[in-house]
C-alpha cells in the first residue's frame, strides 16, 4: 500500500542518538508511513544501524550515499518519497508518539497543504518549551506574515508536515547553511492553506558544534544571501511584507559583521565583509525606514553607506564602551 506519510531522516555521525530518533518514529500512533533513512556517508556505525532497523520493519527504506550534506540527503529522500505528505526529522532529535497523527489529521480535516506543530528545545543546561496556541488556519499570505514575524510558523522544516505535490519543483539548496529558511518560504508560497497548533511535539537537541554553532564560528554569510533573494521574491508577490524581510536581512548582516570585527578576523573574511556591507548599502533606504529602528543603527548604517569601513570603526568603539550596536538595542 502507498504510505500516507514519508518521513525523511538524514543520517550522519549521530551514532549515540540515532536509535532514540528511529524508535520515536516507529512508536508513532499513526502507522501508515514510510521511514526513509539517508545514510549520508557517515563514517561511524550509523549505516549498519539503519540496515539493522530496515530488516525488522518493512516500512523502513535505507539509502547509502556519498557525503553531500544535509540538503543533499534530504533531496535524496524527496526523490524516492511516495507518501501524500512529507515530514523531516533530524537524526539526533526525537518526536512525541502522536506528532504525525495530529499533523495529518489537521491537514486532512482543514484541507491544508502544510501542518505545523511546536517544539521543545533541549539546551545543555535548560529546556525551552515553545507554542501554547490552539489550532489556527491561515491562507498563504497570513502564513507568510506569521513566519516572517517569527510567530506561529518558524523557518525550520522539522515541525511541519507538507503535501508532497507542492514540493514537485522545490528542493533544498545544497552547499549552504540556513537551508530551511531558503526552503520554507517557497513551500508556503505554493500552499493554499496552512494550519498550526502550539502542541510541543518535536524535541530538538541544541548540541555544541551543531551546524548552526559551527556557522557562528566559521562565519558564513549564507543567511544574508538568502534574505537578499527572499526580499526580491517578497517584493514581487507579497509587497506589504517587505519590511519584515528587510529587518531580518539587516539583523543577520549586522550579526555577521559584528562577529568578523569583534573577533579581529577582518583580514581573513575581507571578501565576506565587503559583500555583506554592499548588500546592507543596497537596502539602506528600506532598512532606514523600519519602525522602531534604534537611532544608533540608523547612524551607523548612514555612515556605512558613505564609507564601508565606517562600520568597522564604530563597532570597535562601541565594544570598548560595552555597548555593542545591534538591531535589538
Amino acid at each position: 500500500m502507498q504510505p500516507k506519510i514519508s518521513i525523511i531522516v538524514p543520517v550522519y555521525k549521530v551514532e549515540p542518538y540515532i536509535r532514540k530518533c528511529i524508535n520515536s518514529i516507529l512508536d508513532q500512533t499513526f502507522t501508515e508511513f514510510e521511514l526513509i533513512l539517508i545514510n549520508d556517508g557517515s563514517p561511524d556505525n550509523c549505516g549498519k544501524i539503519c540496515d539493522e532497523y530496515s530488516k525488522s520493519d518493512e516500512r523502513i527504506k535505507v539509502v547509502h550515499k556519498k557525503n553531500g550534506g544535509l540538503s543533499s540527503a534530504r533531496n535524496a529522500g524527496l526523490e524516492i518519497a511516495q507518501g501524500d505528505y512529507v515530514g523531516f526529522v533530524d537524526s539526533d532529535d526525537w518526536i512525541e508518539p502522536g506528532m504525525y497523527e495530529l499533523l495529518y489529521k489537521m491537514c486532512k480535516e482543514n484541507k491544508c497543504e502544510i501542518g505545523n506543530c511546536s517544539s521543545i528545545v533541549h539546551y545543555k543546561t535548560k529546556t525551552l518549551v515553545n507554542g501554547g496556541h490552539s489550532l489556527l488556519i491561515h491562507n498563504k499570505s497570513e502564513a507568510m506574515r506569521a513566519m516572517l514575524e517569527s510567530e506561529l510558523y518558524d523557518e525550520v522544516v522539522w515541525t511541519k508536515l507538507i503535501k508532497r505535490e507542492i514540493l514537485e519543483n522545490i528542493r533544498f539548496k545544497e552547499g549552504i547553511i540556513h537551508e530551511d529558511t531558503d526552503f520554507t518560504y517557497q513551500v508556503i508560497n505554493k500552499s493554499n492553506q496552512v494550519c498550526t497548533i502550539g502542541e510541543p511535539l518535536y524535541h530538538y537537541i541544541k548540541r555544541e558544534n551543531s551546524t548552526m554553532d559551527l556557522a557562528k564560528k566559521n562565519i558564513r554569510i549564507d543567511s544574508v544571501i538568502i534574505y537578499d533573494e527572499m526580499y526580491k521574491f517578497i517584493d514581487l508577490y507579497y509587497n506589504e511584507l517587505r519590511h519584515l524581510v528587510a529587518y531580518k536581512l539587516a539583523n543577520n548582516a549586522m550579526r555577521i559583521l559584528n562577529l568578523i570585527i569583534l573577533n579581529n578576523r577582518e583580514r581573513e573574511f575581507k571578501e565576506e565583509y565587503y559583500t555583506v556591507t554592499k548588500i546592507l548599502n543596497h537596502y539602506y533606504t528600506q532598512i532606514i525606514q523600519l519602525k522602531n529602528l534604534p537611532y544608533k543603527v540608523k547612524f551607523i548604517l548612514t555612515l556605512t553607506k558613505m564609507n564601508s569601513s565606517s562600520y568597522k570603526v564604530l563597532i570597535k568603539l562601541s565594544d570598548k564602551k560595552g555597548q555593542i550596536i545591534s538591531m535589538k538595542n
